[in-house]
């Protein structure tokens, strides 16, 4: 059994010993259960799985923060009577990412209001990406990097050491 299940199991086990079964005990359960996982980990080998638990948590924290981030950016600009939009294009290497990873940056990137995922090369291997504010690529590709890193973060995967993206 994977620890995502048992896990789950523990929760139920909450609920039945607490006697309530509601939405809230469920996730207290789910909690106390991850938190058994988190103390039991070098006996039953939960590592990866608690990385990926915390890589996720962080993952949603920082997307929600730039999301909103941006969007009081953008509407800030778009309120100026002269708008400082730099508009550009640039490539960003995704070669370290699994199919299902590129795909959700690429889709990260798209809800994230001044940025778009334009296109990809035919491998895979490259995300083409527009930004309101390309005045500074390098500085959008370390920002793409840091989500990268953080998405192999929510999946287990150690932080890619990858600094050589496409110009």
């Amino acid at each position: 059994m994977g620890y995502f299940p048992l896990n789950l199991v523990l929760a139920l086990v909450w609920v039945l010993l607490t006697g309530g079964f509601t939405l809230g005990n469920l996730l207290v359960g789910f909690a106390v259960g991850y938190a058994g996982l988190v103390v039991a980990r070098p006996f039953v080998g939960s590592g990866r799985y608690v990385r990926s638990v915390q890589g996720s948590i962080k993952l949603v924290a920082v997307f929600l923060y730039e999301l909103v981030l941006a969007n009081l950016l953008l509407a800030r600009d778009i309120l100026r009577p002269v708008p400082p939009f730099r508009p550009g294009f640039l490539a960003f290497d995704v070669r370290d990412l699994t199919p299902v990873q590129t795909v959700l940056l690429a889709n990260m990137i798209s809800l994230t209001p001044g940025t778009l995922t334009v296109d990809t090369d035919d491998l895979g291997e490259t995300l083409y990406v527009h930004g309101l504010y390309a005045e500074d690529p390098e500085q959008i590709r370390r920002g793409l990097r840091s989500f990268a890193d953080l998405i192999r973060g929510a999946s287990g995967r150690e932080p890619s050491a990858r600094q050589g993206d496409h110009p």
